[in-house]
């Protein structure tokens, strides 16, 4: 399924092509678990919900579906706007924020070799000028609910 352009004379002139996100919710099993990893939950302590109701929406775009759904997010010339991604399944509910990147950027690290091949290919991904939205979990775009 593909998201609706909520302007398509404008948007349909920023599109470059479309990205395939998989969006997918899940439970924590233990949140004692969860608080000494930080935050993170780990894959182990991670259950998914099939069949919450979601919804994808930004400025540029909005979506509906169920869980779990592949998705074709635009990629756009131009930076867009945040995406949310808000999950309903029965009694439980959650939100993520999907934020655009350019395609291609690199997070060099603090050396100076790092930090000169994150600038160098910034710069490169600048020109570019092709934003999109990434993954927030190695299986796709997850919402936690709770």
């Amino acid at each position: 399924m593909s998201v609706a352009l909520k302007d398509p004379n404008i948007n349909s002139q920023r599109v470059k092509g479309y990205k395939e996100l998989a969006f997918r919710t899940h439970v924590v099993l233990d949140k004692e678990k969860l608080a000494t990893t930080g935050g993170q939950p780990s894959s182990d302590n991670l259950r998914e919900v099939v069949g919450a109701r979601c919804t994808v929406e930004s400025a540029e775009f909005k979506a509906a579906f169920t869980t779990p759904a592949t998705v074709n997010v635009p990629v756009f010339k131009g930076r867009p706007t945040k995406a949310y991604v808000q999950c309903n399944g029965g009694a439980q509910s959650g939100t993520t924020i999907m934020t655009p990147a350019l395609n291609g950027t690199v997070i060099g690290g603090n050396s100076a070799a790092g930090l000169l091949t994150a600038a160098i290919t910034a710069g490169i991904a600048a020109g570019r000028d092709s934003w999109s939205f990434g993954n927030n979990h190695p299986f796709g775009v997850s919402t936690r609910i709770e």
